[in-house]
Parts: C-alpha cells; sequence; structure tokens
C-alpha cells in the first residue's frame, strides 16, 4: 500500500499545558531536534525536550513518527 503523507513528528508538553496542545509537525529531511525547537518557538520555562522517552542531544536527527515531548520547569516547596 502506497502512501503519499509528508513524514511528520508529533510533539506534546508533558503534562499538558494550555495553550500548547499536541500537534503534528511536517518533518523536513535532515531536520534536528535542533530545527524543531527554533520552529516551535518552545516556552521560557522549558527544563528538557525528549524524543520516544529518550533524552537526546540537539543535533540528535528526526525521523518519522517520533513523538517528541517538551517538559517544563517545574518547582516546589
Amino acid at each position: 500500500m502506497r502512501t503519499d503523507r509528508q513524514p511528520t513528528v508529533t510533539v506534546e508538553t508533558f503534562p499538558p499545558r494550555k495553550g500548547y496542545p499536541a500537534r503534528e509537525v511536517p518533518l523536513r529531511e535532515g531536520m534536528t531536534l535542533e530545527d524543531l525547537m527554533e520552529i516551535l518557538q518552545l516556552p521560557p520555562d522549558t527544563e528538557a525536550v525528549i524524543v520516544n522517552s529518550v533524552y537526546v542531544r540537539p543535533d540528535y536527527r528526526l525521523k518519522n513518527g517520533d513523538q517528541v515531548r517538551v517538559i517544563p520547569f517545574i518547582s516546589g516547596g
């Protein structure tokens, strides 16, 4: 079965945050995590970004179907 669907990565915040819904982002040839972070203009309180539940370097080359989670800084007392 052939599909002409454009490759994408899914991006979501964890935990889910108002104003930042989960979404699919088109994947360009050779796109890195750093490229994606620039495109998304992440919230200023971002603590970490993980791909497929693993911490990766900003030069990680994204693959079709990758799950990217943006984790905000959390403080408590």
